[in-house]
Order: structure tokens, then sequence, then C-alpha cells
């Protein structure tokens, strides 16, 4: 499976570095990534799902992009976005999940102003389709394995920042750990296909590789607040890192 998936890699980015000179300038710009369905950690920690689950959220970005105007100056294409986000998850059995999410949202920014394409942006905005499935491989005491594949769909606003101008994949390994007192230890790593290169500013944003790793530590139950479960102290860092396209560089 990794030599396959890097041989995948390989090969998408020789063809982004012969991709055409007007390429899309513009890119979805949040790069939230929690499953729908399920609420624990900001990416998919292998938490289980009994039966589904209907998930209703929001997100606040601030500044998530900007670049340096030949002439000088900065362009914030988008300086803030307020986001509703709606999504469910299904189990399939005990190893399999499938969930989906979408986005819509209100946003301000200057778009490409100041770079020759002065076309205001817009301020309600849809997002990209998301589908996952998550297959768990391994199951030990206190400890599992899964493998969670993505695609996203370009039904968004792309030539406003809230959507990929072309389909993207991504598939992840995701290792999760059950220690004392339900403490839940997690951690994913994988890649991101996409579909046609995106040109902003001096960056080339193409494939990416991805990580992530969390914890959540369940809090004792204070009644009649909550009862056991019910709230949990979560702490996560992820990373995402581009591949580096020809002669421009990746993020």
């Amino acid at each position: 499976m990794t030599r396959a998936a890097l041989a995948i890699a390989l090969v998408s980015s020789t063809a982004f570095a012969d991709a055409p000179r007007e390429a899309p300038t513009e890119i979805e710009v949040d790069r939230g990534d929690a499953p729908a369905g399920r609420t624990e950690l900001g990416f998919d920690g292998g938490a289980p799902v009994a039966g589904w689950g209907v998930t209703l959220a929001g997100s606040w970005l601030e500044a998530p992009i900007s670049f340096g105007l030949p002439g000088g100056g900065t362009s914030e294409p988008v300086r803030r976005r307020q986001s509703v986000i709606l999504g469910g998850a299904l189990s399939l059995g005990e190893s399999v999940v499938l969930d989906a999410r979408w986005a819509g949202s209100r946003q301000l920014g200057t778009r490409l102003r100041g770079t020759g394409d002065e076309r205001r942006l817009d301020r309600y905005v849809p997002g990209d389709l998301r589908i996952g499935a998550r297959i768990r491989v391994m199951t030990k005491p206190h400890v599992a394995l899964f493998v969670r594949g993505d695609l996203a769909v370009p039904t968004g606003d792309q030539q406003d920042f809230a959507g990929d101008p072309g389909v993207s994949v991504a598939w992840r390994l995701i290792a999760r750990a059950t220690v004392g007192s339900g403490i839940v230890l997690a951690a994913s790593a994988g890649l991101r296909l996409r579909g046609q290169e995106v040109l902003i500013g001096d960056r080339s944003l193409g494939n990416e590789s991805l990580a992530a790793v969390g914890i959540a530590v369940p809090l004792p139950a204070i009644r009649p607040l909550w009862c056991e479960q019910q709230v949990m102290l979560t702490a996560e860092a992820s990373a995402i890192i581009g591949d580096d396209v020809g002669v421009a560089r990746g993020p």
C-alpha cells in the first residue's frame, strides 16, 4: 500500500509540473477537518459511531490567507469567514463508518483586487461537499488502527476561496489508544492529491502531506450539569505540508 501511494503521488506531481500556465488562482481556505456525525477531536481519531449521528457546527476564521502585492502592501483575499457546517455519519457494522459534510459561509475580504483582477469577493458562499469512509483494520485491547479515505467534490464557490477548482482525494492511517481513566490518544498521517494545481502569488498549491495528533480527557461527572462521558477536555495539533511543483514553492 505504501509503495502504491508513493507512486501515485509521484505521477500526480509530475503531471502538475506540466500543467498549463493559466492555472486557477483561488482555493478553499478553510482547512477544518472535523468528521461529521460525532464529537471528539478536530480530525478523525477513530471515535466510534453508534448507529448514526448528525452534527451542526460553526466556525470563525480570521485572516486565513494573505500575500504581498507586486507594488507593495498586503492583500487579504479572505479577511474573515463565519461558517455553518451540517453533516452526518452512518455506521455499517462494527468496522465501517461513512460520513459527509457541507458548509455555507459569510465572509469579508478583498479577493484578488490589486493584482489585476478587480472583482469583489462574494459575501455569502457555499462550500464543497466532503464525503469520507473509515475502515477499522486492526483491533487489540485498548488499541485500534483505521484507514480513512476522503473525497471533496467541487460544489462550492471556488472563485471566491470557498472551494477547490477540482476534485481532491485523501487517505490517512489512524491510530487510536485508550489509556487509564478513559483518556484517548489519537494520531493520523496521510496524503491529499489535488486534481488541479492552484497558483496564488508566488506559491503553488498541489499535493499535500497531512498529520495530526490529539488527546481527549473525560471530565468527572458533575450532576446535574453533566453525566459520565458527556464532557471532555481536548488538545490537538495538525500540520499540512505542500509539495514543490517544478520551480514553484509549496506552502
